[in-house]
């Protein structure tokens, strides 16, 4: 889940220098879809674990 995060967040920031804007929208926006796709990720991993039992 961290590394999904960091990844998203770090992608972001190397974004946001490249082509800088006002608001670092890209670090903002890069850091929530990975926090989604980080949460998306656990719960099916949950539910495939309980399926198995």
């Amino acid at each position: 889940m961290f590394a999904i995060i960091g990844v998203g967040t770090y992608a972001g920031v190397k974004l946001d220098e490249y082509y800088p804007n006002e608001h670092n929208l890209y670090t903002i926006i890069l850091s929530l879809l990975s926090v989604v796709l980080s949460i998306v990720f656990v719960i099916r991993r949950i539910i495939a674990a309980s399926k198995e039992n």
